[in-house]
Order: structure tokens, then C-alpha cells, then sequence
């Protein structure tokens, strides 16, 4: 396994994936200038070199421009000298975003800028940040179109997209051609639920033996106090057949216990002797029968 971070190999993967069509490459320039700290004319700000490298290559594939990088304290800056209010109207037009390829591209290049995803062995989690809610709004409306709702909360005055549900998070590495960081994301959610299965049947198993032996330490108690005071020669006969059975098979259930009479008795048949040995005991403990 990598030592990245899950995000980390969906970005990665995220930054090499090239569309074929100029218009989805223009799509997916507009998702990331739009996710990215930015300035018209066209100018981009990036923390990391992964959103400059890749811009560079778009503007070049999408417009024949170069941009122009430039180191900062706090970051890298990559811009168009010239052509800039040209390719921003461009970009900007309603075409941009009419196929549905393009949307994906969009949705691609606005996670590149401004997503995250969480590791999948944790809680599912994949967020976008947009500036206001009117770009948060724009950014659902385009997510919702291939059936993902995303929800929108606010973190240090910024709007927050965000998707809770695994299937959900599945669904949108797929719309952005996550492909490779999908099937790990897959492999490891029916790795986890596959484990969850198996906790809760061995806990439900567990508690079941547990049920079982507290019962029969109780049952035994009974039928160990009937033998002391009249003895179990005085119960009836399907009583002392089943009070036999159970000291001799301290650890088995009651429908167990039913199997081994001939012909077999029901778990209920087998309950209601045993209540009623229970009522026995309890009638020579509290002072006589009832």
C-alpha cells in the first residue's frame, strides 16, 4: 500500500487522467479554476504543484496558451500574460458545460482544486468546497444531474459539499474517472462490511452461549434443589427425564435437549417442563408448593 493517503491517490490519479475532447478539457480548466483561489483574468493560486502542472497542460491542450508559473511564500501562481479575459469568457459560457462528458470533467477538475475524500477502512466522507452557497448551489445542481445528493454545510465562511453514504462516494470516483482509487475503495467497503457481518453474528452467537449457560446453571440449581429435598423420583415422568437430561448435558440448548427424547419434544414442550420444574424448586425454597 501506498504511503499516500487515499485522497492523495485520488488526486494523483485525478491529475493524470487527460480528456480526448478539447470541450471536456475546457470543462474541466473551468471546474478548476472555479475550486481553485483565483483572479480574472485568468489566474490561479495552488498550495500544491498538482492544480498548477495540470492547468498548464490544459490552457496548452485547450487554447494553445502557455501560462506563466510563479513561486510564492505560500504557494504557486500560474497565469496568462496575455489572452486572459478572452479564454475566461470562453470558459465561462453556458456551452461549456452542455454534454454530459463535460460535466464530468467539470465535477473532476473542481475536486482536483478543492476536494477531499476520506480513507474508506474510516467513515465515508468526499467534500468540495465552493466560496458561497451560490457557487455551492451551481456545483450540487451539477452533481445532482447523475443522482448524487450532496449536502451543503459551512466551515471558516466557506460552503461545503459534502457525501456521507459509501455507495454514494462510489458513484462520484466513477463520474470523474477515479477509476483505479474506486476499486480500492470498493474492495476495502466489502472487505469492511464482511467483517461487520462476522462481529455481529459471533457477538449474536456469543450471546446466545452466554443465555444458554446462564439458563442452564439456573435449571440445574432447580433440579439439584428437588433432588436434595424430595428427590427425582417424586417428579412426573417427563419431568425427571428432562431434569436427567439436563445434569447430564449441563452445556447444551433447549432445543437440543428436545432432540434426544424419543420421539423428539419441541423447544416449547421442552420450556414449559422446564418452567415448571422451575415452579417446583421455587415452591420448596419460598415454604411449600403453590
Amino acid at each position: 500500500m501506498s504511503d499516500m493517503s487515499f485522497a492523495a491517490r485520488v488526486r494523483k490519479e485525478l491529475a493524470e487522467h487527460i480528456s480526448k475532447g478539447k470541450h471536456c478539457i475546457k470543462a474541466e480548466l473551468r471546474g478548476i479554476y472555479e475550486g481553485s483561489r483565483h483572479t480574472a483574468p485568468f489566474s490561479i493560486f495552488s498550495e500544491g504543484l498538482t492544480i498548477p502542472e495540470k492547468s498548464i497542460s490544459l490552457m496548452q491542450k485547450a487554447y494553445g496558451l502557455d501560462m506563466v508559473a510563479e513561486k510564492t511564500a505560500h504557494g504557486t501562481q500560474v497565469s496568462l500574460m496575455t489572452g486572459g479575459s478572452k479564454v475566461y469568457e470562453d470558459l465561462m459560457s453556458a456551452k461549456t458545460l452542455e454534454r454530459e462528458c463535460c460535466k464530468r470533467a467539470y465535477l473532476r477538475g473542481w475536486f482536483l482544486a478543492a476536494g477531499t475524500v476520506t480513507d474508506p477502512e474510516g467513515s465515508y466522507h468526499l467534500e468540495m468546497v465552493a466560496d458561497d452557497d451560490e457557487m455551492a448551489d451551481k456545483l450540487r445542481s451539477i452533481i445532482d444531474f447523475f443522482g448524487i445528493t450532496a449536502k451543503i454545510t459551512h466551515r471558516k465562511g466557506r460552503s461545503v459539499l459534502y457525501i456521507k453514504e459509501g455507495q454514494k462516494v462510489v458513484d462520484f470516483l466513477n463520474i470523474v474517472g477515479a477509476h483505479v482509487a474506486l476499486m480500492e475503495f470498493e474492495n476495502t467497503r466489502i472487505l469492511k462490511e464482511m467483517r461487520g457481518n462476522i462481529n455481529r453474528q459471533v457477538n449474536c452467537e456469543t450471546a446466545n452461549i452466554n443465555k444458554t449457560i446462564s439458563a442452564s446453571a439456573k435449571q440445574i440449581e432447580d433440579i439439584e434443589l428437588i433432588s436434595r429435598a424430595i428427590g427425582l423420583d417424586g417428579l412426573s415422568d417427563s419431568l425427571r427425564e428432562i431434569a436427567v437430561l439436563r445434569l447430564e448435558n449441563p452445556e447444551i440448548s433447549l432445543k437440543e435437549l428436545g432432540e434426544m427424547f424419543d420421539p423428539p419434544v419441541g423447544k416449547s414442550g421442552v420450556n414449559h417442563r422446564m418452567r415448571r420444574i422451575g415452579e417446583i424448586a421455587d415452591d420448596l425454597r419460598y415454604g411449600g408448593r403453590k
